[in-house]
């Protein structure tokens, strides 16, 4: 699969530090192991709609999502061109498309620096990776539209700061303390291309973990849990309107992603 869009900013790194492996215990999966490891998912983990949902527990600074989001993008790219997206021909429908590929790829990290980033040592950090591979796909594919793109990468900040959060997705610390994983939110995101709208409704961790528990199919599904609070609705494009729970900057201490 052609993979245009992935991008390294840096030469790659494994490791940060010594103390953060030693702390956090964090080791970054290389980008060839990556991919090795998405091209043994089935064909069909890469359909256009409904997209399929990835969560990573431990998302580091972004290697598996990044992958994922480029993967999504590129099957788009090969719907566009033929004119087979379901929500039309137009460069609206496949930003649409784009925003919805983005909403579903959800990541954890304890770290604050892995999630937000921006300080010295790093530099990469998921949100920020995310949003760029997804301006690259729009410059590249719609170079002559510009204009359109400040609702659409608004959106596509929403998304990230409310799907890529800050959070130990261990039930207990090293201490043994509990971490309270189950209040960390969860938003589900329905997709509707023949009238081109967008639901968006909130759940918790707790809710989804309760509800695997009690499915003994062996299959995940990350929403089988019915999200209990419709949060917004209406056109993606003005998503970022939505009301924000998310921790955009870095606290230092925070331990939620919520502003409260």
């Amino acid at each position: 699969m052609d993979k245009y869009v992935y991008e390294d900013f840096e030469p790659e790194r494994l490791v940060k530090s010594s103390q953060r492996v030693k702390d956090l215990a964090e080791v970054f999966t290389p980008g060839t192991i990556v991919d090795d490891m998405l091209d043994l998912m089935p064909k069909d983990v890469w359909q256009l709609h409904p997209s399929r949902t990835f969560l990573e527990p431990s998302v580091g600074n972004g290697n598996f999502v990044s992958a994922i989001l480029s993967r999504k993008l590129t099957i788009l790219d090969e719907h566009y061109a033929q004119g087979l997206l379901p929500a039309g021909v137009s460069v609206e429908s496949a930003q649409f498309h784009a925003l919805e590929a983005l909403s579903s790829i959800y990541g954890v990290d304890i770290s604050e620096d892995n999630i937000i980033g921006g300080t010295p040592g790093h530099e990469v950090a998921c949100r920020p990776r995310l949003l760029t591979i997804l301006k690259r796909w729009h410059d590249k594919s719609f170079a002559s539209e510009q204009h359109s793109s400040d609702d659409f990468l608004k959106s596509a900040q929403w998304i990230v700061d409310h799907n890529f959060i800050i959070g130990n997705m261990l039930e207990f610390d090293s201490a043994g303390n509990p971490t309270n994983r189950g209040n960390i939110s969860i938003f589900e995101f329905e997709w509707s291309p023949s009238d081109f709208q967008v639901s968006i409704s909130k759940t918790s961790l707790g809710a989804i973990l309760a509800s695997e528990e009690q499915d003994i199919s062996g299959f995940s599904d990350l929403f089988a849990v019915q999200a209990s609070v419709v949060e917004w609705q209406g056109d993606p494009m003005r998503m970022h309107e939505a009301a924000s729970h998310a921790v955009v900057t870095l606290s230092g201490s925070s331990e939620t992603n919520s502003r409260g």
